[in-house]
């Protein structure tokens, strides 16, 4: 089985450099001297026939994709478009669509099983790295619903991967063919609606590794940190089951699906890339971790007139905390990849009313859930005093703590005897927190389509998609009972320790919480101190669209050089989509952690729309093609943004049939979703990449990075400067949430390209496309790292004024700690590159074919400009540690060589696969070392498919043949706002090892 692809190119500045680059590593690249641009799935069959008979013709009917309304197997489409079949799906072997899609050069890694802490329990797309926000998924050409109401981007988890038939990948905007959103371009995934008959499939696989690495080894036994051995685990099963009919003498159909997929969790712990949070210091790296450790940090951050900062020795005293040595490793507990199970069912129907009239409409459910593990909850320095007279305390730490300070367990009054203490201990009794996220979908669609006469044919159809949402969080800690646990006193009653809550009947059933003693914790004392959290909400979408498209060849509304006459679609859309999600009272008032407000709000809009093609010559000397295209949609979002216009131009030129030049030119827009707008604004997480002296924030350390007087910019005084304490997980806090008074997105995409299929090169296709994207006043937030630099650096009053420190001048321990970080319409992203696509298939006489594709993404320009004229960030070539910076990995080049051997004997084929991915360096970097730099990867793919007996097939798989290991960094984050977890970007790399699987496939 041949297979082509279609790949996008652009040219900009220095490309020709990068292209040299790919070249050297690419032998394929020598191939494309000829010049092309488009791709799509085909048999060698139909490669043959292609060449024998109307060979343009045939490859021009399967460039008309996504990116137009218009379907006219005469003429072709601006649009690039990439192609990927169902049998490129089924050879990566994998149960999440998102992990098939990363592998794609232009998509950029996003939301997906991979991450732990926050994640939305969703799967995402990112188009170009501009944010899966700004790409629009389609399933047959109509949009998926906000895939959560606390992460918008559509959810891929509510697509049967079994049933899709191919999906489209178009490069640019494209609002004006279907609305908002399009900005950096569409995925479309097209389902088979016509199966006859019933299929089974069933496929396993696991994840198998050696955890063979000797730096990290090293690293893991010099900190005294178990090292994982080899290990198999992460299993996976889907079972897919997929029924059709074709009735009434072929006049209808329905195709029907039934899909489970269970994925088992795989722990951060089980990997040697990941078993400890990894620090670096002189050249190598550490071991590191949390100051919220066990058996505790008590410190007084610096102040008072003795400071002290002391943890539990071996014997329960106490001596002084190390920050070097007695931080909490919070990595083996947490996910590397989610438990997960999936459940979904659904029907596509069509039916011939008449030759006129043919009704259609499809019904989709899915249930998905899955369960998200981080480190065990703590007292995260959230208490700020202890009552001196408490028994639990020993006599040696009432003196460090109170008697030193000048506070009195005997004090008249009770509020004197309490003394300033911040504790950092960890939950180790109770486990890792989980969040349960369960997402229940179901999306209905009816429509009627057909011929008016023979010039126009319409389409009119209704869509109501609801998502409903639940997460139920467990072994958190609700803050006030651990505040109550800690104040303890002898009860007069008994004579025993006693809360003080029970003492005067303010809460009877308070149990002392004892983490001044090692062992002291009661699990009656953990049943009091942890309580449940519970998130719900929903999401609806309706959709009413209707179409009517024209063919004005009868009419003569025909060119003079053409055959062919105008093709002219006209339309009108109304959408409305809402959302909304609730708390319980603990978690919207952070007494579980970070605070989680209430959100609700929609989007709704009205849209007109309409496209053009002219044919302007056809089949004449010179000019076997020559037509331009257009389109233009107003949109009234008529309750918060107003009205907006788009529009498209493009441009295709065949000199003769081999040869095809394309051009086009795009003004797309983005209103903001209701989370943006809406969203209250509450505390989160952010990032610090370290610096140069091993600390993460700038102002920390006694020898802190920046001077005094840039430190006092950010608000440090005289006396705290010198004695700020860093976070070692490199965690700050920052306020972000919605605004109501957001604008809309607008982005400029221009690409131009070329596709070549040369006749005198049997079996080749090669495309090259540049592609170029800027975006206006894009939503996002001034990044924290950004604020603080440019404080520190220029003493600017608007970034200054972003900035909060705590008491003790930290910027993570205390409620009054932050970095403002709310959305705003900032300044510009900008990317450009080229897409090269080349694809070769030629016959071995006796022993088959072989078929050969190269697929690649050169990388130009991705630059993110915070503000006008603040200065750009250059992502192409970098990572960051928060995805308001440049995020995951943005190489400069990757690629995709799959090479297939089809096989003489029976239905077999061997696909060997190439996947490259270029090194990246950490953004702002002052030197460059193994923490700053994520090195290349080049993984080695193995797909085996025969049928043993007619209609009984199986496939086995080994991807990341080599068990290489992913690249890691302390700098990748893992907190909100970034997609880093376990030292790496596991959505971007293979980090789990070698995946493994086998599958059968039955048809009757």
């Amino acid at each position: 089985m041949s297979k082509v692809y279609v790949w996008n190119s652009k040219q900009g500045g220095g490309m020709t450099r990068a292209l040299l680059r790919g070249a050297a590593k690419a032998p394929l690249v020598a191939l494309i001297a000829a010049a092309p641009l488009a791709a799509v799935a085909q048999d060698a069959d139909d490669v043959e026939r292609v060449e024998a008979v109307e060979e343009d013709s045939r490859v021009e009917e399967t460039i008309v994709v996504t990116g137009s309304r218009i379907s006219n197997p005469n003429l072709t489409s601006p649009s690039p478009v990439t192609t990927v079949g169902a049998d490129q799906i089924q050879a990566r072997g994998t149960v999440r669509v998102e992990d098939m899609l990363n592998t794609l050069p232009q998509i950029n890694p996003s939301e997906g099983a991979g991450r732990a802490n926050e994640a939305a329990g969703t799967a995402n797309v990112d188009l170009r790295g501009l944010g899966a926000e700004r790409t629009l998924v389609l399933v047959d050409g109509r949009r998926l619903p906000y895939g959560s109401p606390v992460s918008a981007p559509a959810d891929l988890n509510q697509i049967p991967s079994m049933l899709v038939e191919r999906v489209e990948v178009l490069t640019g905007g494209a609002s004006a063919v279907y609305g908002a959103d399009a900005v950096a371009g569409v995925v479309n995934f097209i389902m088979k609606d016509d199966y006859e008959g019933l299929m089974a499939d069933v496929q396993v696989g696991t994840y198998q590794t050696a955890n063979s690495s000797g730096r990290l080894e090293s690293t893991l036994r010099q900190f005294n940190q178990p090292v994982p051995d080899s290990t198999s685990d992460g299993e996976s099963i889907d079972v897919n089951l997929i029924f059709g009919l074709n009735g009434d003498n072929g006049r209808g159909n329905i195709t029907s699906y039934f899909n489970y997929k269970k994925q088992n969790e795989v722990l951060q712990g089980d990997r040697i890339s990941s078993a400890c949070a990894l620090g670096f210091s002189n050249g190598n790296f550490t071991c590191s971790g949390s100051g919220t450790t066990f058996p505790g940090q008590f410190t007084s951050f610096g102040g008072g007139a003795d400071p002290f900062s002391f943890t539990l020795d071996e014997n329960g005293g106490i001596r002084d905390y190390n920050p070097a040595t007695d931080t909490y490793n919070f990595a083996p507990l947490n996910h590397f990849i989610r438990p997960n199970e999936r459940y979904s069912f659904g029907a596509l129907a069509r039916y011939d009313i008449s030759d006129k009239i043919e009704a259609y409409g499809s019904f989709a459910f899915t249930n998905d859930v899955t369960t998200a593990q981080i480190a065990p909850a703590g007292n995260f320095f959230q208490t700020k005093t202890i009552n001196c007279d408490n028994p639990l305390l020993s006599a040696e730490q009432v003196q460090v703590i109170c008697l030193n300070n000048g506070y009195s367990p005997t004090a008249a009054n009770l509020e004197d005897r309490n003394a300033p203490l911040q504790v950092g201990r960890r939950n180790v009794e109770g486990g890792g927190r989980q969040n349960e996220t369960e997402h229940t979908s179901f999306r209905v669609l009816g429509g009627f389509r057909g011929d008016l006469d023979n010039v126009w044919s319409y389409d009119v159809y209704a869509q109501y998609s609801q998502v409903q949402y639940s997460d139920k969080a467990a072994n958190f800690f609700n803050l006030d009972r651990v505040a109550d646990a800690l104040e303890v006193r002898i009860d007069p009653a008994t004579g025993a320790p006693a809360c003080q809550v029970a003492i005067d009947g303010t809460d009877t059933n308070c149990v002392p919480y004892d983490i001044f003693s090692l062992g002291g914790v009661t699990q009656e004392a953990l049943d009091y101190i942890q309580a449940p959290g519970f998130r719900e909400g929903e999401v609806t979408q309706e959709v009413f669209s209707a179409v009517i498209t024209g063919d004005l060849t009868d009419y003569g509304v025909v060119m003079p050089w053409a055959e062919t006459g105008v093709q002219t679609v006209f339309g009108a859309e109304y959408r409305d989509e809402y959302l909304t999600q609730s708390n319980d009272a603990l978690t919207r008032d952070g007494k579980l952690g970070t605070a989680r407000a209430d959100v609700e709000g929609g989007v709704s809009v009205y849209e007109f729309f309409t496209e053009v093609q002219v044919p302007i010559v056809e089949n004449r000397p010179g000019i076997d093609e020559l037509s331009v295209t257009g389109a233009y949609r107003f949109s009234d979002y008529y309750e918060t943004t107003g009205e907006q216009s788009t529009y498209a131009a493009g441009l295709t030129y065949a000199p003769v049939s081999d040869y095809r030049f394309r051009a086009q030119f795009q003004r797309a827009t983005r209103s903001p979703n209701p989370l943006e707008l809406f969203a209250p604004q509450s505390p989160f997480e952010f990032t610090l990449p370290t610096g140069t002296n091993g600390l993460y924030d700038p102002c920390a350390g006694a020898n802190p990075a920046a001077t005094f007087d840039q430190c006092a910019r950010t608000g440090v005084t005289a006396a705290q400067y010198g004695n700020i304490a860093d976070n070692p997980a490199g965690q700050f806090r920052n306020i972000s949430g919605g605004n109501p008074d957001l604008e809309v997105e607008k982005s400029d995409t221009f690409t131009i390209g070329v596709v070549a299929t040369p006749a005198f090169v049997p079996g080749l296709t090669v495309s090259i496309d540049y592609f170029d994207i800027t975006v206006e006043d894009f939503i996002g937030s001034v990044p924290e790292e950004q604020s603080i630099n440019q404080c520190l650096t220029t003493g600017d009053a608007f970034f200054c004024g972003l900035i909060n420190r705590g008491s003790n001048g930290e910027l993570w321990a205390s409620q009054d700690a932050f970095v403002i970080a709310t959305n705003v319409n900032t300044g510009s992203l900008e990317t450009s590159g080229i897409d090269v696509a080349a694809s070769y298939g030629f016959d071995v006489g006796e022993y088959g074919s072989i078929d050969v594709n190269y697929l690649a993404t050169f990388l130009d320009k991705l630059d993110k400009e915070p503000l006008p004229g603040l200065g750009v960030i250059e992502c192409a070539g970098y990572f960051a540690s928060t995805n308001a910076s440049c995020g995951t990995s943005k190489p400069e080049y990757r690629h995709n060589i799959p090479v297939t051997w089809n096989m003489p004997w029976g239905d077999a084929s061997l696909t060997a696969t190439w996947r490259h991915i270029g090194a990246v360096d950490l953004v702002g970097a002052t030197q460059t070392n193994v923490n700053t730099t994520l090195d290349e990867r080049n993984y080695l793919d193995l797909f085996l498919r025969a049928s043993v007996r007619e209609n009984v097939g199986f496939r086995v798989g080994v991807n990341n043949v080599f068990d290489k290991n992913p690249p890691v960094s302390t700098n990748v984050g893992s907190a909100g706002g970034s997609f880093g977890n376990g030292n790496t970007f596991p959505q971007a790399y293979d980090a789990l090892g070698r995946f493994l699987f086998a599958g059968v496939n039955v048809e009757f």
